[in-house]
């Protein structure tokens, strides 16, 4: 049963995400200040990354069945609790090895937040608007993050003077204090957010688990983002084999982050609008032409329009395919379960990509292969899309309020 959010409910619900997602949105300076802390390599700070993120795809996987079936303040109450008190911790484990073991619990609660989230965006009448809003508000969280967390990473001396120096903190103790912070004000939100769960009455209908054609999406959406990392994650060092400056490749990622929160909100605003099918194909085409332009062009002006478009495009793709799914599956199991597949598509990409680019002379070969990646996962995908029509006639009933809001 689809229901009406208010816009409360809406905003509560993003804000308790994005509050206790903050360390994983914030998971690259994570990587730098783990190195700094513990004088250890990239390759030990990046496990560290890896295990954590591994963790959180295990933890929406494991958890998204269920999501749906226990009241959601619970769980948030539960979960952002093992969050705040594991980013806590994290600020006074003696070594790399403990604070390992320690990323790997609190990524299982990361993992039910977000599969819990997820699945009660989907009960939404509008679910394509309720996902453009939340992608849009990560992209704002993260422009907020990037201004933070690197004058954090300078608060360790300031907060061992603060104790006299009877507690020693360090350059990575400054970020988990910004995250504790960030999960204490996540428990302000819970209340608002909506509380939905399944009726233990609720006809059959709505409680069979969602065929393998809704799983089989979830792996091509996986797969795209697979192919849009092995790209993106050399932009960077793209645009300096244009002899790009730091001051340029800043602009032109400042306005990505602008894109990143425009770019979902109007691709909700169509997609509860009209069929999913030709805002779907125009996103794609996009985004394959973006990244034909950022592999293979030696414009400075080319790339610097085509990298907007490139980072920007796949959350305008997220909520209007995550609609789709959500009437698919009414019960937001799919939806709710689609960050572990999009996490582990984006673990796998640097490897692939830099396996790539060591077999070429250049970036074109990478834009080549995302381009492939992008076009079968959208094949996959068309059934599904297709079907759309369907499954919306079958999910007529008119949406329902929640009772007591």
């Amino acid at each position: 049963m689809s229901i009406h959010f208010s816009t409360r409910q809406i905003l509560s619900l993003t804000a308790v995400l994005l509050l206790a997602f903050a360390a994983s949105l914030g998971m690259a300076f994570n990587i730098d200040a783990i190195a700094l802390a513990y004088d250890a390599s990239n390759a030990s700070a990046g496990l560290v990354a890896s295990a954590e993120l591994f963790s959180i795809a295990v933890g929406v996987l494991v958890f998204a069945r269920f999501a749906s079936r226990w009241p959601t303040q619970r769980i948030y109450v539960i979960a952002i609790a093992l969050i705040l008190s594991g980013n806590a911790a994290s600020m006074f484990v003696p070594d790399l090895m403990s604070l390992l073991v320690l990323r790997i619990p609190t990524g299982l609660a990361l993992g039910v937040v977000s599969a819990t989230c997820m699945a009660t965006a989907a009960r939404s009448a509008t679910p394509e608007s309720t996902f453009g809003i939340i992608n849009a508000a990560v992209g704002a969280m993260g422009v907020g993050i990037a201004y933070v967390l690197p004058r954090a990473i300078g608060w360790g001396e300031p907060m061992s003077a603060a104790f006299d120096g009877r507690l020693n903190f360090d350059e990575l103790d400054g970020l988990y204090l910004v995250y504790v912070v960030c999960g204490l004000a996540a428990f302000f939100f819970v209340r608002g957010a909506p509380s939905v769960h399944a009726d233990a009455n609720a006809p059959a209908a709505t409680k069979v688990a969602p065929g393998m054609r809704g799983w089989i999406a979830l792996f091509a959406i996986g797969f795209m983002f697979f192919g849009h990392g092995a790209l993106g994650i050399f932009l960077v060092r793209a645009a300096r084999e244009l002899d790009m400056s730091s001051e340029t490749i800043g602009w032109v990622f400042m306005v990505g982050a602008v894109f990143g929160i425009v770019v979902p909100l109007a691709a909700g605003f169509i997609g509860s609008r009209t069929k999913p099918f030709l805002p779907l194909i125009v996103i794609v085409g996009l985004l394959l032409a973006a990244c034909y332009v950022v592999a293979t062009t030696q414009s400075v002006v080319a790339f610097s329009v085509a990298v907007p478009l490139f980072g920007s495009l796949p959350m305008a793709f997220l909520p209007i395919m995550l609609g789709v799914l959500s009437r698919y599956d009414p019960s937001g199991t799919l939806a709710g379960a689609h960050a572990a597949f999009v996490l582990t598509g984006g673990a796998l990409a640097p490897f692939a990509g830099g396996y790539v680019r060591d077999m070429a002379e250049n970036y074109a070969m990478n834009g080549y292969f995302a381009c492939v990646c992008i076009t079968i996962a959208f094949v996959i995908l068309l059934p599904i899309i297709r079907a759309d029509g369907a499954a919306s006639r079958h999910q007529s009933e008119s949406p329902q309020p929640i009772p007591g809001h």
